[in-house]
């Protein structure tokens, strides 16, 4: 789970840009994930991403084309990245 807080007023764009970078067609990305808008703040995006499993997260992440997208991203932001490891324990695809 990620949750990135925008430059005041960037919000649309960081999650225009977050949303579109989903689509880039790596098989290493997320093979689901959910994008959520804080609703007292709309700068504030709230990021859950499932990975196949965590060798896929690791090879998603050291992809140096996939790292230029980040770079957009975190120049958006007003703060680095928080990061929270999380698991499934239950969901509607999981028994």
């Amino acid at each position: 789970v990620l949750k990135m807080t925008a430059k005041e007023g960037k919000g649309e764009e960081l999650f225009n840009l977050t949303n579109k970078m989903h689509y880039n067609g790596d098989p290493d990305g997320p093979i689901d994930w959910v994008l959520c808008r804080a609703v007292d703040d709309p700068d504030v995006l709230w990021a859950f991403e499932f990975y196949k499993d965590d060798a896929s997260f690791k090879r998603h992440f050291d992809n140096p084309v996939i790292d230029e997208g980040h770079d957009k991203v975190i120049e958006l932001l007003a703060d680095m990245p928080m990061r929270i490891e999380v698991h499934a324990m239950y969901s509607s695809k999981k028994e």
